[in-house]
């Protein structure tokens, strides 16, 4: 667990560490940075203080040599102090910085140059002085020149005093004091000269000091108004005659040390940041890639589960999930149910409206059924119109079919798409779980047969599956596949029952009528297998098979030498949608050799409202042909005249249920009759089938109708009993035989 947390948080560990050292550097490159300014700032500064430490040493030097020279001179004759105005005027003169000139025989003040303002200082006595007497007894002792200082001064100014002692030789040679030459020397002048100013507008700090040797305390000879920058300081030592004084020099560059230290740290901060923010998304990007994969995964798996028109899940949710569902109810030994359902008639709006008002149908179908279920319950859309509900738990019986009906009320609830409204109705197969099985395939199939149930009954109802559909499908199952061997073993054969033209009173054609003669059953006729052939499929094989073998008749007629018949044949409606009927026909002429006015087709009215605009274009092309179109079962659909009119329409037949009561109902005549009257108005042929007495036969004959066809002229018979009809027979030879 540990390690996983780890794993999980190392890329932000390692950008933390990475900051942390490359900010550690940047901290470290900061101080080294800055150590190296201070010192360029330190030697430009002692280049500075050792210059400006040189021109202040000269300027005091020469200052201080004054009293020496007049020390000198005094010592040479101390009969020249009574030139002393003169000298210490030419003193002054010469030497800048000389306040004032004194010369103290026996070490008190007599003399003093000039006078003026100084006139205090007569009388002082400098040997016996408090303050200047240690000094100046050193100074004797020494024989040297001392510096008394710094004096402050009543106007300000800061000032220093050289004194030198004076030693003259007496008769016999030895030398003895004499006195001091002492000088006032200004500081203010001397270091004003050393341009000592400019550099304190410049920014610079000077601080000039002198430290006693012997009590090694620190005098103060100038101080700049700022204070000194410790950390750009240095010091120059300035030679004098009287001991070294110390020149402090300094710059202000805390202010920029700081500015400076800030600038590198955020650079630093800066450099840290994107440097561990560049690696944390390099290292990230692995794991972010993994999460959008482990997230696209996801949301691939739940779009690969989910039905994209509706959103519900679809069969591919089914097969993974209804396994696990089954193993709960039956782990908790309670009840479940799977129901199945499709639209009744869906296809015929997707074939006349158009599939997208279809879907947007299918659409509000799923929302109405979401909408409407219990909580724990699940609705799936298979595909196409077909649709299930999982019912993990059930109460009772009583309950599911509380379910059932609600589902087929929600269906039935009017849609209203593109200002049009819809009425769907939808049929339900049901199986229990786990009573009818614990396997998802056979569920399924066990619901389908339910399905079929309900569709066979009258649709729009819920039929829950039990064992006697079961056989019922399995022996619907073993029809179909005998039915699929019956056209591999060419097990269908033709009956022909005879059309007579009721003016000409002969044969011209029959209608070619199927039968499977079962190799247990012996005959079947059509109404047995006909059903099954269009719920299986087969529907489209079986109609090719017989509009092959009725070209085959034709050929074998031809062969015989028999005479010529149009004869007609019952297409579908699935046949007369199929895009291959046309060249199929086609190619049964050309392999046959049988013009096509020797056929002909006859469809429902029913047939043709499938899709009216599809079926003209096929009929026109057979049309093309040659072949007769007739329109089969007429009056009992709902074909407009205005689609008769259309229609490339040759012949109408009359359905036997206008026929078969003919000599009895009036009403039934007046139809009979305007039909007739009608089609011929139009061009078209007619037809009357179901004859069954000499009555309705002559009933036709006053309404015009032009041919006839019923068991009172000749039933349906097989090829060979059909063939033996002669040319010459007439309906009467029939009658009588």
């Amino acid at each position: 667990m540990l390690d996983l947390r780890i794993k999980k948080h190392r890329p932000l560990l390692v950008s933390v560490g990475i900051f942390i050292t490359i900010f550690c550097a940047c901290l470290y490159f900061i101080s080294l940075s800055n150590t190296n300014f201070k010192q360029n700032q330190r030697l430009l500064l002692s280049g500075m203080a050792r210059s400006q430490a040189a021109e202040i040493e000269r300027n005091l030097s020469l200052s201080l040599t004054s009293t020496q020279i007049l020390a000198h001179q005094i010592s040479i004759d101390y009969e020249k102090v009574n030139h002393f105005e003169s000298y210490a005027q030419t003193i002054m003169q010469s030497f800048e910085g000389i306040s004032s000139i004194q010369l103290a025989p026996e070490g008190i003040i007599r003399y003093i140059y000039p006078l003026q303002g100084n006139e205090s200082a007569l009388g002082l006595d400098i040997l016996n002085h408090p303050k200047y007497g240690e000094a100046a007894q050193l100074a004797i002792a020494e024989r040297r020149m001392i510096v008394i200082g710094p004096v402050k001064l009543v106007q300000g100014d800061i000032a220093v005093i050289s004194r030198t002692p004076i030693f003259t030789k007496t008769s016999n040679g030895n030398e003895q004091f004499w006195g001091f030459a002492s000088a006032l020397i200004m500081l203010t002048p001397l270091l004003e000269k050393t341009g000592i100013h400019q550099l304190e507008e410049e920014g610079y700090t000077i601080q000039i000091q002198r430290r006693h040797t012997d009590s090694k305390q620190t005098f103060d000879f100038y101080q700049s108004p700022t204070e000194l920058d410790k950390n750009a300081a240095v010091e120059a030592d300035i030679t004098l005659p009287t001991g070294a004084w110390t020149l402090t020099l300094s710059h202000n560059i805390t202010s920029v040390l700081h500015t400076r230290t800030l600038n590198m740290l955020f650079v630093a901060l800066l450099l840290s940041s994107i440097c561990s923010l560049s690696l944390y998304n390099i290292l990230i990007r692995p794991i972010r890639l993994q999460k959008e994969v482990n997230a696209k995964t996801l949301e691939l798996k739940e779009l690969a589960f989910r039905d994209p028109l509706t959103g519900l899940p679809n069969r591919r949710f089914l097969n993974d999930h209804f396994p696990n569902i089954i193993k709960e109810i039956v782990a908790n030994k309670s009840l479940g149910a799977f129901i199945y359902f499709d639209l009744d008639n869906f296809k015929s709006i997707n074939d006349t409206i158009g599939h997208d008002v279809g879907d947007q149908m299918l659409a509000s179908i799923a929302d109405r059924l979401e909408r409407n279920k219990d909580h724990d319950d699940i609705v799936l859309r298979l595909g196409g119109d077909e649709f299930a509900i999982i019912v993990p738990s059930l109460v009772s019986h009583e309950e599911l079919k509380r379910k059932a009906e609600a589902i087929l009320h929600n269906t039935q609830q009017s849609l209203s798409i593109r200002h049009r409204d819809f009425k769907q109705s939808t049929s339900l197969g049901i199986t229990l779980i786990p009573d009818h099985g614990t396997q998802v395939l056979e569920l399924m199939q066990y619901a389908d047969v339910a399905l079929y149930e309900a569709k066979r009954r009258g649709k729009n109802q819920y039929v829950i599956f039990d064992d006697s559909m079961h056989k019922q499908s399995v022996d619907t199952h073993n029809e179909e596949m005998a039915l699929a061997r019956a056209l591999e073993r060419d097990e269908l054969v033709l009956h022909f029952q005879p059309q007579f033209d009721l003016s000409l009173n002969k044969i011209v054609g029959a209608e070619a009528l199927v039968r499977w003669k079962h190799p247990d059953k012996g005959l079947v006729y059509p109404d047995s297998f006909i059903p099954l052939a269009e719920q299986s499929g087969q529907i489209l094989a079986l109609g090719n098979r017989v509009i092959e073998k009725s070209f085959e008749y034709l050929a074998y007629r031809e062969a015989l030498g028999l005479y010529p018949i149009l004869l007609h044949i019952n297409l579908s409606s699935l046949q007369l949608n199929d895009p291959n009927l046309v060249p199929f026909v086609k190619s049964m002429v050309q392999t046959y050799n049988i013009p096509g006015h020797y056929i002909g087709f006859e469809i429902t009215e029913t047939t043709l409202l499938t899709d009216i605009n599809h079926a003209k274009e096929t009929l026109e092309e057979l049309k093309s042909l040659g072949i007769c179109i007739a329109i089969d079962d007429f009056g009992t659909g709902f074909s407009s005249l205005g689609q008769l009119k259309n229609l490339p329409v040759d012949l109408l037949k009359i359905d036997r249920s206008f026929v078969w009561d003919l000599e009895r109902d009036k009403d039934d005549r007046m139809i009979v009759e305007a039909i007739i009257a009608m089609a011929h108005k139009l061009d078209i042929m007619v037809i009357a089938e179901g004859v069954e007495s000499n009555a309705q036969l002559n009933m036709l004959r006053e309404f015009h109708c032009d041919l006839g066809q019923g068991y009172f002229i000749s039933r349906p018979i097989p090829q060979e009993q059909f063939n033996d009809f002669p040319e010459s027979i007439t309906l009467n030879d029939l009658l009588d035989a």
